[in-house]
């Protein structure tokens, strides 16, 4: 089991490698992207080396084991699919989009980012014309029928946004 700051770390790595079209990263490039001091990085990595997520050498660049990459995989895979959830199907913007889904992303069950998977599968295989029922609910704005006026829109302690 890994935590949702573990998650993160993984997924920033596998972008990040991906980004350079290296294999690894060094701790200042996750430090920086993440924006976290360098002791708290080398901790961080140290606990998915432990874990079997990654490889890293003392002073050297870390890289995603095959277990961390599979891990890496399916959280950047799961991010595109909220994001796809949230802006074409909610019509949220951007923003707000990558914000909720920070905050969400770690928290779905299995069962759940399968089967939103499998609902965006279906999405994408409709046509046009059969889209037309959620373009109308992503552009209809449901002004006056606020039901949650006294949820704080503050970010969750503890997540990054």
């Amino acid at each position: 089991m890994i935590t949702a700051v573990q998650q993160d770390y993984l997924e920033i790595i596998f972008r990040l490698s991906s980004e350079k079209n290296e294999n690894s990263v060094r701790i200042t490039d996750i430090a920086k992207s993440l924006e976290t001091r360098l002791p708290t990085v080398s901790r961080t990595v140290q606990k998915l080396k432990t874990k079997g997520y990654v490889n890293h050498k003392q002073h050297g660049e870390v890289s995603l084991t095959k277990t961390g990459q599979a891990m890496a995989l399916e959280m950047v895979h799961l991010h595109k699919d909220l994001f796809q959830f949230f802006t074409n199907i909610l019509g949220l913007n951007k923003k707000t989009a990558t914000s909720d889904i920070c905050q969400i992303e770690h928290c779905l069950s299995k069962k759940t980012a399968q089967r939103l998977h499998e609902f965006l599968e279906y999405y994408n295989s409709l046509s046009e014309k059969e889209k037309e029922v959620f373009i109308k609910f992503r552009t209809k704005r449901h002004r006056g029928q606020e039901q949650f006026k006294n949820l704080s829109c503050e970010k969750v302690p503890g997540w990054r946004a």
